[in-house]
């Protein structure tokens, strides 16, 4: 049997699971006083009448979001199927800058025709697209299954928001200070995880992202619980004004654009340069043999532990922006649901992937805000979208969108 025919009948077999589970819910009977299992027939109605109905509505905006997505997957399809010399030559190297110029130029003068809310978007996107790339270095590049990313992306954001409580320190100040203490507490929890592997080791990360979003909640004394730091004016991301340098002054939010696409730019750079040393080959040797790279000579330990501390500088220093922008903090912005959406980015992407986790923070934040600017009537169905693009993925593109080039290449080879 064919790959496409067993990936067709995978996908009827979950299908058929799914159904029943789509078109049933389940309701409290007041009578009985128990659980009772009610056929949803507002689902049903749903999906044959009114989802019909709403993509007639809406043609033209599905047209360029299938246009869009065939492009993505299309780039995909290049980045996964070019060999790693053809990628070299100096036809697609001259392409490859020339495109880069292009989109660099593009970028930079976006906030000039974008309104503040849609500046809003690009911040927010730029955040988790920073986030993931975190993210990767422990998940994607070490292969250590990491649920409790939230609780790094929290130590930045209170790190920020009680150093401006007590002593009114503003933004830029913040910074390094958040980057030290997310990497000491990197460290920290790197430390006792490092003999710990895949569903132990993510119950423990899980745990410690819960633990710092309850500490945060019962420390009122310091983090002022449930009700929040609030961050004034005067300590978020400043307004630029004129200047000999800048002749048009600049908003804060376009401030802040500039501030998170630079740390993108930055955080390509720097992870590109991690993937080509000797950091970053200990790392992918761990990630595919934990046990023949400690045979080979490779402090896994340390190997780790680094990779633990440099995740949460990442996650930090997105923790001090989003204060910075939002000029408000409090515990519940660091759910659990937020490591697992972060996670996913990173899956969707393409572990591993300079650029694919960059994708996927992309798709996995702005689809939703599309749904709920155009298409309201699909926000309740978010999670099940969200779910079947996920069952989607795995089964016909596990490597994600933009899969490691460089971990495919050295596989065909050796095989």
């Amino acid at each position: 049997m064919s790959k496409s025919a067993q990936r067709f009948l995978m996908v009827l077999w979950i299908l058929g699971l799914a159904s029943p589970l789509v078109f049933v819910g389940v309701q409290f009977d007041d009578r009985t006083r128990d659980l009772v299992a009610v056929f949803r027939k507002d689902r049903l109605v749903f999906l044959v009448r009114d989802l019909p109905a709403l993509c007639m509505k809406h043609a033209a905006t599905l047209g360029i979001l299938v246009i869009i997505a065939a492009t993505l997957y299309l780039t995909a399809r290049w980045f996964q199927r070019s060999t790693w010399a053809a990628r070299q030559a100096s036809l697609v190297s001259k392409n490859r800058i020339v495109v880069g110029v292009v989109a660099l130029f593009g970028f930079t003068v976006l906030p000039c025709f974008l309104s503040d809310k849609y500046l809003g978007l690009a911040i927010f996107t730029g955040i988790y697209m920073l986030l993931a790339m975190g993210l990767n270095l422990t998940v994607g590049m070490t292969g250590l299954l990491v649920l409790g990313y939230a609780g790094f992306y929290a130590i930045g954001a209170y790190t920020f928001g009680i150093m401006y409580l007590r002593w009114g320190v503003p933004f830029y100040v913040a910074i390094l200070p958040a980057m030290i203490t997310g990497a000491i507490v990197g460290v920290l929890v790197g430390l006792p995880s490092i003999r710990l592997r895949g569903d132990y080791l993510a119950i423990v990360t899980l745990g410690f992202g819960e633990t710092v979003r309850f500490l945060l909640k019962n420390l009122s004394d310091i983090t002022d619980g449930d009700r929040g730091i609030v961050i004034s004016s005067a300590a978020k991301i400043p307004r630029l004004a004129h200047s000999p340098l800048f002749p048009y002054s600049k908003s804060g939010e376009q401030i802040a654009y500039y501030l998170v696409f630079g740390l993108l730019l930055l955080s390509l750079w720097l992870v590109r340069n991690l993937v080509n040393s000797r950091i970053g080959r200990a790392w992918i040797a761990i990630r595919e043999d934990e046990t023949a790279a400690r045979a080979m000579g490779i402090n896994t330990v340390r190997m780790k532990v680094i990779a633990f501390m440099l995740s949460a500088i990442w996650a930090a220093v997105a923790g001090v922006i989003y204060v910075a922008r939002e000029g408000y903090v409090e515990p519940e912005v660091f759910r659990f649901d937020e490591s697992v959406l972060i996670v996913s980015m990173v899956i969707l992407g393409g572990m591993g992937s300079g650029p694919g986790p960059i994708l996927g923070a992309a798709v996995l934040y702005l689809v939703p805000q599309v749904l709920r600017d155009e298409f309201p009537a699909l926000l309740d169905y978010r999670l099940m979208i969200f779910g079947v693009v996920m069952i989607g993925m795995m089964i016909f593109r596990p490597q994600g969108l933009l899969g490691s080039v460089r971990r495919k290449i050295e596989l065909e080879t050796t095989s």
